[in-house]
């Protein structure tokens, strides 16, 4: 029957089937494998429990459970096959996609990965390990592709990550379209490896493969950019490794990354040319290799170049898979280029506003320049170039207007012109990346959770993503483990050659586009350190076989013999007492840590944390706090009325303004605001209420009238010039010019003598206690964000889940570098821009 006779039949329900007809389908299933489609599938699938559900389908084994495996891992509904259940040959299959030895982890057991492997000088390169390692490949017009392994510390590994799928996505922005759809790029678990591609006629890897290998990515135009963006990602591990000493990176020539590939092919056709000898390369003795991630090779001739399975890229229709695909794509692809945009939003707003600034005080007269500008502008916030975001000051500054304006705008401007720019070429490219029509970020997570469910590890995201994750590994990973040891058994290679603590399975996923069918096939590739690792080519063993040191590691035995920890640390603190041994007390304290991690790594940590506070210091401590809190309220609590009023939480800025307690002097600008919050709580317009306020209008609310008594009882000369300017200033500058000049939390903090608490104390105290507050606030906002189910959620749905981290965050008592974040995220939720009025001038 032909292949197009056998699609005509699976058109047909099953029950309609004859005898050889279902023969010809078992025959196409048979051919198929392991990429079978799921629609072949699920027609053989029901098929079987119809019409035959008391004997074997194939009267084969092997493809009898692979039926089961396959139906399981595109989603089908399958027996459990616990014990005690049915014992028909459906359960039986079912319960030998349980046993170990067939569909168990193809993997060693991982061991436990601490400082001891980390710092062991037998590994440079290794997945598990605590320390991050980069080997940037480069030519002379910069980086063409890196390289990191290691898994890192939770903190360094969300920065790198990030980062990587950022410079993946722009990369894929700028590619040539022509040049070939598939990406070349893996973002997994522990390892990554991004490419800048090459452009023109440049020497490329002859890595061989059933799909193309990406030798030219971009467009010769692009090539640069391209290779800009390789060089900012190369810029954060830098960073990184110059900041924590957790991240080190390592420049090896881009030439001599060629060069050891197309050795390493050609010790593989030799292999396999001169069957009756195995060829041995062993590891170098200097340190000064490189590592790279090579394909498995084959030393055998007649079964193609490399070790590689397609399989069906139906593995990624699942409904189980699309959990993982939104949950990852939520927490970073779309986070990601969302973050982006704000940014972009941002500073185009601040350009305007800036811009708009100067060209009115420009335009005013002397005059007018003394009416309606104060004499001094406050800044407290500036710019953070690297970062293109704007930072709170925790000190403020005091600027001549004039000078300002000349000087310290243009500069502004200019800065976030040159930001704008970059990051609307950022946005253009992330969006270019997430919507052509070969979805590079859909390759690139479908390579990410492929390569972790045969490895049998997690991706380290988000609550969400794991758990979707699991649920997905649980189904298809025993179809992925079983059809590879098929596969490897076919062709006499032993999985233990392949499968090893340093390899990854790197996967070319292609999306359908058009009239192209999807396409799906995974390779496993192993790092290759050349001073550390052993490569043997033996036609016997039908591949390379790449050996190292994490090959042989053991847990650390419990009674390691030798001295103690604290012995060890004893002889330590002896030498460190000596002058001129910096030298021998590095490496003698290496040598400690490696032969005793957890005892001095544990000792470390104690000789470096302080101790908890005694009762009086606890209670110093509380007094310092209460007291700065008391010195602190006029501004903290003008500042969270103001943003609560903005957000139109008016009875929240009333309470605000209720609880300050401030000297008689200032207490009249807390009436004035307090009287802007009464008209705006009567849903009083903006552009009215100075009029109203101005000359006391009818209409004016009878609160806000009680607060203006109250502020001029207060200070009758300010309130006076400040109702007299108010009408022609209007409600920006007006409120501007009720925080001008307030004491901020620096000057605020006056000490306390009564109870010998000082200003310096009083103010470490506040900013200790404002820097534990927001590292809180935002925590509680990441979580309350991983309850959000999908980013299309309802607004009402999405703000009752993140109300009371949003709201403490807004007008909480301690607010801080988290608020711009949070207010960033509430616009766009509720999809409305709150009044922009009562920025201080120079924010």
């Amino acid at each position: 029957m032909r292949g197009d006779a056998v699609d005509e039949v699976l058109k047909r329900l099953p029950h309609t089937w004859t005898a050889g007809e279902a023969e010809q389908v078992a025959q196409r299933f048979r051919d198929s494998r392991p990429a079978v489609p799921r629609r072949l599938v699920s027609r053989l699938w029901q098929y079987w429990l119809q019409q035959c559900p008391d004997e074997l389908l194939f009267g084969d084994t092997e493809d009898d459970l692979a039926l089961v495996l396959h139906a399981r891992a595109l989603g089908l509904r399958v027996p459990a096959g616990d014990l005690g259940t049915e014992d028909g040959p459906v359960a039986r299959c079912a319960r030998r996609a349980r046993d170990a030895a067939e569909c168990g982890p193809l993997f060693p057991a991982p061991v436990a990965w601490g400082p001891t492997a980390a710092l062991a000088p037998q590994v440079r390169a290794a997945l598990p390990s605590s320390l991050v390692r980069a080997w940037v490949a480069g030519d002379d017009q910069g980086p063409v592709e890196v390289l990191v392994a290691g898994e890192g510390i939770p903190e360094i590994r969300q920065q790198v990550v990030q980062a990587a799928l950022t410079t993946c996505l722009r990369v894929n922005g700028l590619g040539d379209v022509e040049s070939g759809d598939f990406v070349g790029d893996h973002i997994g678990v522990g390892l990554i490896r991004v490419t800048a591609g090459l452009s023109g006629a440049q020497a490329s890897p002859d890595i061989p493969s059933v799909f193309r290998a990406r030798s030219v990515t971009v467009a010769d135009s692009a090539s640069s950019t391209a290779r800009g963006a390789l060089r900012d990602f190369v810029g954060l591990l830098r960073t990184l490794a110059h900041e924590t000493s957790l991240v080190k990176v390592v420049d090896i020539a881009y030439a001599d990354l060629v060069t050891y590939t197309q050795g390493l092919r050609a010790l593989a056709v030799r292999a396999a040319g001169e069957t009756d000898r195995a060829f041995l390369r062993a590891p170098r003795e200097a340190d000064d290799g490189l590592v790279s991630l090579q394909p498995y090779l084959r030393t055998a001739k007649g079964h193609g170049a490399t070790v590689g399975l397609e399989f069906s890229p139906d593995l990624f229709t699942t409904d189980a898979y699309l959990s993982v695909e939104q949950a990852h794509q939520r927490v970073l692809s779309q986070r990601l280029t969302m973050d982006a945009r704000l940014r972009l939003d941002q500073l185009e707003t601040e350009i305007a506003q800036l811009t708009a600034d100067r060209e009115a005080f420009q335009r005013a007269t002397p005059e007018e320049r003394r009416a309606l500008w104060p004499a001094t502008v406050l800044l407290v916030e500036r710019f953070d170039e690297p970062t293109g975001r704007t930072i709170r000051l925790t000190e403020p500054e005091e600027l001549d207007t004039e000078k300002y304006y000349e000087v310290n705008v243009p500069q502004l401007i200019s800065m976030r012109e040159k930001w704008a720019r970059r990051m609307g070429e950022l946005v253009e490219q992330l969006e270019t990346a997430v919507h052509r029509p070969h979805a590079p970020a859909r390759q690139v997570a479908a390579g990410r959770f492929l390569d972790a469910a045969l490895r049998g590890v997690v991706p380290d995201e988000s609550p969400a993503t794991e758990r979707a994750f699991l649920v997905w590994c649980k189904e298809v990973a025993p179809m992925l483990w079983f059809e590879w040891r098929c596969a490897l058994r076919r062709h006499g290679i032993a999985p233990e050659d392949v499968f090893t603590p340093h390899t990854v399975l790197i996967s070319r996923y292609l999306p359908p586009t058009a009239d192209d069918p999807s396409l799906l096939f995974s390779h496993p590739y192993t790092l290759v350190d050349t001073a550390r690792s052993a490569v043997l080519a033996d036609a016997e063993r039908g591949v390379l076989v790449v050996r190292d040191a994490t090959d042989h590691a053991e847990p650390a035995p419990a009674d390691a013999t030798g001295p103690t920890a604290q012995a060890l640390w004893e002889e330590l603190a002896a030498l460190a007492d000596k002058s001129g041994v910096e030298e021998e007390f590095s490496r003698r304290f290496l040598e400690a840590l490696r032969a005793r991690p957890d005892g001095i790594a544990r000792r470390m940590i104690e000789a470096l944390q302080p101790s908890g506070p005694t009762a009086d210091e606890a209670d110093r401590i509380e007094g310092a706090l209460r007291t700065a809190e008391r010195h602190t309220s006029l501004g903290e609590g003008m500042d969270r009325a103001l943003m609560a009023m903005r957000n139109e939480a008016f009875l929240t800025a009333q309470e605000c303004l209720d609880g300050i307690r401030t000297e008689p002097q200032w207490q009249a600008r807390v009436w004035l605001l307090r009287a802007i919050v009464e008209c705006r709580t009567a849903r009083l317009e903006s552009r009215e209420i100075p009029g109203l306020l101005g000359h006391q209008m009818p209409g004016t609310p009878d609160a806000a009238l009680r607060a203006l008594d109250e502020a001029g009882s207060a200070d009758e000369e300010f309130t006076r010039v400040w109702l007299e300017t108010l009408p022609e200033a209007g409600l920006d500058k007006g409120i501007r010019r009720l925080f001008q000049g307030l004491p901020r939390a620096r000057a605020s903090c006056k000490g306390d003598q009564l109870n010998k608490v000082s200003p310096e104390r009083e103010y470490a105290v506040w900013l200790f206690r404002s820097a534990v507050e927001s590292a809180r606030l935002a925590r509680q906002l990441d979580e309350a964000g991983e309850e959000l189910a999908e980013h299309q959620e309802a607004v009402d749905a999405a703000l009752a889940k993140l109300g009371r981290a949003l709201e403490e965050i807004l007008v909480g008592p301690y607010v801080g570098g988290s608020r711009g974040a949070a207010e960033e995220l509430f616009e766009v939720l509720s999809g409305q821009e709150p009044p922009r009025y009562g920025r201080v001038a120079g924010r």
